[in-house]
């Protein structure tokens, strides 16, 4: 946890001070859309699924020149997975959800276009940086070592199933109306965040819609 927000503080830091040096002010926004989510788990004979969630926060945008700029900001974010399926044929349908919170502050190179006066497109990638905060996994039958009277756990924590540092790379493209943005951007999870010899990489899509100041 002190090592997110050490890192936080310093792309923040690092941000502010190339905004100042272009003698540019930040452009602060608010953003929020859906999540379609999933991991890298190996499910076996089962099936994954997707699980849709959503992300809200804000937004900063620091231009650098016309075209290159410079985004962060800091948002709650819901990702997650599904499994379904029968370990044997005719055997009894498993059904496994699990449930992960994030604050999340990406850090990413944009470049825009403008194609006609007060619409641009943007191309943008860069890391991002994720704390989980909360979720639970909901399950049964002793899978993902899942094995209380409700068969739910949480998601993070000694006794959950996942770390709670994440840390991947992020990649949009979207269009700016005038203060309006729409993105769409796909993570991917470099950090292995699984407990216990589980392999779990987060991967999500996001279709998010935002204002700027």
């Amino acid at each position: 946890m002190k090592n997110f927000y050490k890192l936080s503080i310093v792309a923040l830091v690092s941000l502010m001070g190339l905004s100042v040096s272009a003698q540019e002010l930040p452009k602060l926004g608010i953003e929020a859309g859906v999540n379609i989510s999933n991991s890298s788990m190996d499910v076996g004979p089962l099936d994954k699924k997707a699980r849709v969630g959503f992300q809200i926060g804000i937004t900063a945008d620091y231009a650098i020149t016309d075209a290159w700029h410079l985004q962060s900001g800091l948002s709650y974010t819901t990702k997650g997975g599904k499994v379904e399926g029968s370990l044997m044929q005719d055997a009894a349908s498993h059904k496994y959800t699990v449930n992960q919170s994030y604050i999340q502050l990406p850090i990413y190179a944009a470049y825009k276009i403008e194609v006609v006066p007060g619409t641009k497109i943007v191309f943008n990638v860069g890391p991002y940086l994720a704390y989980g905060v909360g979720g639970s996994v909901k399950a049964g039958n002793g899978y993902l070592n899942i094995d209380n009277d409700e068969g739910n756990i949480d998601t993070f924590g000694k006794d959950g199933v996942l770390n709670r540092f994440d840390f991947g790379l992020g990649a949009g493209v979207g269009a700016e109306f005038g203060n309006i943005i729409a993105t769409i951007r796909y993570e991917l999870g470099l950090v292995n965040i699984g407990q216990d010899n589980l392999d779990y990489k987060n991967r999500n899509a996001a279709l998010t819609l935002g204002y700027r100041f």
